[in-house]
């Protein structure tokens, strides 16, 4: 099911951040399925199941520990920063699709290769790559920075990508983020709810 602009600001005016979460991030629904890809309402379910196959694989991660998340999985970003801007397709302003990979292993593979990797000349690098390891994620940005672990990482993403891209037709530049668990990722997009909700509140008065 595909939801517009309207249902997701009333949702965010009259759900609890938990019910927006759990509606919004976590149900097999999505925009860009239905909206880019072409693939039926019906059929949406087992296009996903396909999506979380072949990143897993490509990863070496279980089998339901990939989510899409962002703008590709609603239509409308759910960055407060961003208030429900929508997917574009127009060049100067392409949207990215997002996807959120839950893995302890690389989670901790990662952080122990940051800190294998620490550069003095690079602190304040570091120093903002810590802010999001303290909140249990790591994104594919912040890897590209490090020598050491844009190597690695490109090894397991770049197989995932080309994957998605061969096998269901993704046409947009695709983004991970590792997150320690679910716990963390949970935590993180509550957050990122509760202020849209306080945007939302806003645009309502």
């Amino acid at each position: 099911m595909v939801y517009t602009e309207e249902n997701i600001k009333e949702d965010l005016l009259n759900c609890s951040v938990k019910e927006f979460y759990m509606k919004y991030l976590l149900r097999a629904d999505n925009w860009y399925f239905e909206k880019v890809l072409g693939i039926n309402e019906k059929d949406i379910i087992h296009a996903v199941d396909d999506f979380k196959m072949l990143v897993s694989d490509a990863m070496g991660i279980g089998f339901n520990n990939v989510v899409m998340v962002g703008s590709a999985k609603t239509g409308y970003s759910l960055s407060p920063k961003k208030f429900l801007k929508s997917f574009s397709d127009e060049e100067e302003c392409r949207s990215d699709i997002d996807i959120a990979v839950v893995s302890p292993q690389l989670f901790d593979y990662f952080w122990k290769l940051f800190r294998e990797s620490y550069d003095v000349t690079k602190e304040g690098l570091y120093r903002y790559i810590c802010r999001g390891i303290y909140r249990g994620y790591i994104s594919d940005i912040d890897l590209y920075n490090i020598d050491n672990c844009r190597v690695k990482w490109l090894e397991l993403s770049n197989e995932a990508t080309r994957q998605l891209q061969r096998k269901m037709y993704f046409k947009h530049e695709i983004h991970y983020r590792i997150y320690r668990d679910w716990k963390d990722m949970e935590e993180y997009h509550i957050q990122a709810i509760e202020n849209l909700k306080g945007v939302a509140g806003n645009y309502g008065k």
